[in-house]
């Protein structure tokens, strides 16, 4: 009987102590905890603008990605020192062989992928701002669309090109990777490239893969009818003739 009254005298203590607890646990979370941002990407699109000066070539390669960054904390907010782009050549001989593309703009997406080809006039209407290191506020997301460039004196062919993009927070104090790209320069890619000002799109390594929207392939083939189709009153043409277009940019 004496050890079940003990029990009760101290159950208010117990209590108060195990909210202290969790009080200072809410408090370290909601006030003290580093940035930990969630970071999510896209396709990396890929370009080569081919320069030349007097007697000189030399070539601009140009990597454009979409970064969403969101700061998952509840008060402290977080800076992203630094974004870079890392390519590194695996087929190569060269150990810890790699090439460093730092950002140089951030873009104006919608007004860039309309003069993507004529490098001069996206730089004079696209660019928002030269590339700065920014802030990401509690529970807010950050998304920038961004260009890293590098220049290359020669041609760079390659069976297997790794990519990784890599972030600088001021949390950590080191680069992390935060995803990652496959692909290949081939002779034909680099002629599609440079010489027809073409464009081409790298996924994620760990992207979702769509699969084919119909299956069977040729199932529209069994969706149809035998009967005539209504023609209907058109009081103006409904259809679409690109011919008719006018060309825009790629």
């Amino acid at each position: 009987m004496h050890q079940q009254y003990s029990i009760y005298l101290f159950l208010p203590f117990i209590i108060s102590f195990l909210a202290f607890i969790v009080s200072l646990i809410s408090l370290w979370k909601n006030y003290f905890t580093k940035f930990n941002p969630l970071c999510t990407t896209g396709d990396l699109s890929f370009r080569i603008y081919p320069i030349k000066s007097g007697p000189e070539k030399w070539y601009l390669p140009s990597y454009i990605i979409a970064v969403s960054i969101t700061n998952k904390g509840n008060a402290m907010p977080g800076k992203v020192l630094g974004l870079r782009i890392v390519l590194s050549f695996p087929k190569l001989s060269i150990p810890d062989n790699r090439e460093i593309f730092y950002p140089k703009w951030e873009i104006d997406y919608n007004k860039f992928k309309q003069k993507a080809k004529y490098r001069f006039n996206w730089i004079d209407e696209a660019v928002i701002n030269d590339w700065m290191p920014f802030v990401v506020l509690p529970k807010m997301t950050v998304t920038k669309h961004l260009i890293f460039e590098s220049r290359w004196e020669e041609p760079v062919i390659q069976d297997e090109i790794l990519i990784k993009l890599e972030m600088f927070l001021d949390s950590k104090k080191n680069w992390v990777e935060i995803e990652r790209w496959k692909t290949s320069l081939t002779p034909h890619y680099w002629s599609e490239l440079v010489n027809r000002g073409t464009s081409f799109r790298i996924p994620p390594v760990e992207s979702i893969r769509q699969e084919s929207h119909l299956s069977p392939p040729d199932l529209h083939k069994y969706t149809g009818t035998t009967e005539p189709i209504p023609k209907g009153v058109n009081f103006e043409p409904s259809c679409l003739d690109y011919s008719e277009s006018p060309e825009k940019g790629t």
